[in-house]
């Protein structure tokens, strides 16, 4: 928008909320801002721009601010009524769904929950055989050497497995954090208005 377009836009949005002694001043004013403002090197449009828009300007001039405020909802007595006839139907619904959410997250969660007891077995295991394998040595080299050798690879399995177990838990929980707060969007978003001061 250029700067006539705007003086003549303002114009009409003042004589809905200043008296008409002040819409003369008030344009000068803002004439005056938008030439200062081209002087320092802005475009006409970047300085209208950088203004706003003159309905914004119109209402700060006429000391009206606007906020939103979150306002409850209402139901109507029919639509109680009908939930509460209806619920055998939509709550049963509402059940299912979520028991199928939750089972969904219950075998998605086995995955982490396997590795990482596996994790934790394969440790222990490969550990306790490598520190025990000496005793085996004594007795016979070859077992020892054996055992030695299997609970070194078991360990590095598990630590592999833990490892395994953290980048999968990251993913999961993401994956969570995204979908409760995508519900959490489309259910429970607050209804705004736009009130007068």
């Amino acid at each position: 928008m250029d700067r006539i377009d705007f003086i003549k836009a303002l114009a009409d949005e003042l004589a809905y909320e200043v008296k008409p002694s002040e819409i003369h001043q008030l344009i000068n004013y803002y004439d005056e801002i938008i030439q200062d403002l081209m002087e320092d090197g802005y475009s006409e449009k970047e300085a209208v721009a950088k203004l706003g828009s003159p309905k914004k300007l119109a209402k700060e001039a006429a000391g009206i601010q606007e906020v939103e405020i979150d306002i409850p909802r209402r139901m109507s007595t029919w639509v109680l009524v009908l939930l509460v006839i209806g619920f055998p139907i939509w709550g049963s619904l509402l059940i299912a769904f979520v028991a199928v959410i939750a089972s969904f997250y219950l075998v998605l969660w086995c995955i982490p929950f396997s590795t990482g007891l596996t994790g934790v077995v394969c440790t222990i295991c490969g550990a306790a055989a490598a520190v025990l394998s000496p005793l085996l040595m004594a007795d016979t080299l070859y077992l020892g050497t054996m055992q030695l050798g299997a609970g070194a690879a078991f360990f590095g399995i598990g630590i592999l497995l833990l490892i395994l177990t953290f980048s999968i838990s990251g993913s999961f929980l993401r994956i969570t954090k995204k979908t409760f707060a995508g519900l959490k969007h489309a259910f429970f978003k607050p209804r705004k208005q736009v009130v007068r001061l």
